[in-house]
């Protein structure tokens, strides 16, 4: 496994490569701005990239490294425990982030670790990565709404509102009980509901909501009555 370590500050260059070199059949080269980079990976290509946050320029030169090896592991030294820091660096792709506590040992257990595809963090930063990207889950599911549904998961849903039973709504929809079961489990997955009741009121208020004006237009469908529905809920059909 190739070791390349990026750092502008020499000394801690120096360590570093001193701390590696015990690895058996590894290659461990330093570099501090572009070109030196670029002189490394022209020399080989590095499994593990470790990089002293405090260079800043540091995730550019990771940049580099990854167009030329994309599938290189990064492993980052932070001189701080902030948490926009740790979050900045995890949106560029890292594998491992040691605090500024670490020592020598967790630094080559992270290495060790990266280099057999696992990921190395401290778990109060894991769970804080864990909360974002939940969060961001539950802002996507609401900026969906009706339109993360099917035009026949929006008739289901519209059904739903309206208080039918899933053997009415395959009765006026002339489909399969086992069709609409299929749909409606599908509407709750999609809107993350736990009940038909639940999906109904948000179907409600996604109405509501999609139509500030209150206005409506009204859909033909061959071989069905007419039916008013929500203007801005055709734009998902």
């Amino acid at each position: 496994m190739d070791i390349l370590l990026i750092s502008r500050v020499r000394l801690l260059r120096d360590a570093l490569v001193t701390a590696f070199q015990g690895a058996q059949g590894s290659q461990i080269r330093s570099a501090f701005s572009r070109e030196t980079v670029e002189a490394a990976i022209a020399a080989f290509a590095p499994g593990v990239v470790v990089v002293d946050a405090s260079h800043p320029e540091g995730a550019a030169l990771v940049a580099t490294v990854r167009g030329h090896a994309p599938k290189a592991n990064v492993v980052v030294l932070a001189t701080g425990d902030r948490d926009e820091e740790f979050l900045a660096w995890a949106d560029i792709g890292i594998s491992a982030y040691l605090g500024p506590d670490s020592s020598a040992d967790d630094l080559l257990s992270a290495v060790r670790r990266v280099g057999m595809g696992e990921v190395a963090c401290p778990p109060r930063l894991t769970a804080l990565l864990l909360n974002r990207f939940a969060g961001r889950f539950s802002e996507r599911v609401d900026r969906a709404g009706i339109f993360s549904l099917t035009s026949r998961e929006q008739e289901i849903a519209e059904l739903l509102a309206d208080g039918l039973s899933n053997k009415l709504i395959a009765r006026r929809l002339c489909v399969a009980l086992p069709t609409v079961k299929n749909h409606v489990h599908s509407i709750l997955e999609k809107w993350d509901c736990r009940s038909r009741g639940e999906a109904a009121a948000r179907y409600r208020r996604e109405a509501r909501d999609a139509q500030p004006g209150g206005g409506q237009v009204v859909e033909l469908r061959p071989g069905s009555t007419q039916r008013r529905v929500p203007a801005a809920f055709n734009r998902a059909a």
